[in-house]
């Protein structure tokens, strides 16, 4: 009989249920359970989940309580019943995600019923600079009971053993989407319509005021056309009319699906002004479609998605020369750019679910072998 391990997030988001559902199909070895704390984190992110595709799946009664940052929105979701869940499933193996109060259930009942315990983090130095004292009294709970780490990038795997996690108990299984929804492979050619391309939330954390501030400062054949929705969009329309931006910004709105794809088509560079983000899985959609990448430092996924001057640049957002420098750079340099798109495509090869599977299993193998 496989071994049966649980997997416990926050909310069925797409990415997460396109890989437990690679894991449950596709690994015969574990019998693969998923108990998310929601049904959704009510923070009004338009995601459109593939129903069929989540099988072995429970779901915990919760509360979900909003605290309004400056540039973003946080959850907590206070949950029901993890014990009793938990004790019904008896579960071999548990891997939970991040440290919040179902996590902090999930190691007391690991603890108690002496279940090896496996911690899964999205987060970095960057992402929990700010963390108050509660929050690290969580973390240190949690990494001292764990007898396994899994980071989704290598600034995660850091994070965890800067919080005490043994270098030897750390695995990496990257963050990734199923990359073969987004592939397409495009011929060297000039650039399109010298487009840029951003996807994603208008909200002040993603740093769009400062791509537009770079945006003025560049080639006026350089356009940029932005797929998302949220709260800023009133102000960033107000912020380009004063630039006089009008000719060059194009808001499409929310998109998925074909439309979304026809969008990464259809652009030459794709580009990211984050002032925080643990990865940045848009970055890796746009890869997977051949696009050079302009990307923030602050999105802590980039060191495993970009090399600088190879598929991309990283650059400091709140520069707004150095960020209208690279590019200008990258649409002047037409050879470069297609080097860039024939690099980016095939680095994307390598967040194909049965790569980034192999740090997950690994993890789950060293607990249970242990």
């Amino acid at each position: 009989m496989p071994k049966k391990v649980l997997i416990i997030t926050n909310v069925p988001a797409p990415y997460r249920v396109d890989f437990f559902y690679y894991l449950q199909t596709q690994i015969p070895q574990y019998e693969f359970h998923i108990l998310y704390s929601s049904v959704s984190d009510r923070i009004g992110r338009q995601w459109h989940t593939d129903q069929d595709k989540i099988i072995q799946s429970h779901f915990l009664k919760s509360r979900v309580f909003t605290i309004h940052n400056r540039y973003d929105d946080k959850q907590i979701i206070f949950p029901y019943g993890v014990a009793k869940i938990l004790a019904q499933l008896q579960p071999d193996v548990v891997v939970g995600s991040e440290y919040n109060p179902t996590i902090l259930q999930a190691v007391h009942w690991c603890k108690k019923n002496k279940i090896p315990y496996i911690s899964w983090s999205d987060g970095t130095r960057y992402s929990e600079r700010n963390i108050n004292t509660l929050q690290k009294l969580f973390r240190k709970y949690v990494v001292k009971r764990a007898k396994a780490f899994i980071g989704s990038s290598t600034r995660t795997v850091e994070n965890q053993q800067y919080l005490g996690a043994s270098p030897d108990k750390c695995f990496l299984s990257l963050l990734t989407v199923d990359i073969q929804q987004y592939l397409l492979r495009r011929e060297a050619d000039e650039p399109n319509h010298y487009n840029l391309l951003y996807v994603g939330s208008l909200i002040g954390r993603k740093g769009l005021d400062l791509l537009l501030d770079s945006l003025a400062l560049t080639d006026e054949r350089i356009s940029l056309t932005i797929v998302g929705e949220g709260g800023e969009k009133e102000g960033l329309t107000q912020q380009m009319e004063r630039l006089g931006l009008q000719d060059r910004v194009i808001f499409k709105g929310f998109l998925e699906g074909e439309a979304l794809k026809k969008s990464y088509e259809n652009a030459d560079v794709f580009v990211l002004p984050t002032r925080e983000d643990c990865f940045g899985l848009v970055i890796l959609e746009a890869m997977c479609a051949s696009m050079p990448v302009i990307v923030s430092e602050y999105a802590d996924g980039a060191v495993d998605l970009v090399t600088d001057g190879e598929n991309g640049y990283i650059v400091d957002p709140n520069n707004s020369e150095e960020m209208a420098k690279a590019i200008d750079t990258i649409f002047e340099q037409t050879e470069q750019l297609n080097a860039m798109r024939q690099a980016s495509y095939k680095r994307a090869q390598g967040f194909a679910f049965e790569h980034v599977a192999e740090g997950f299993i690994a993890a789950i193998d060293s607990v249970w072998n242990g």
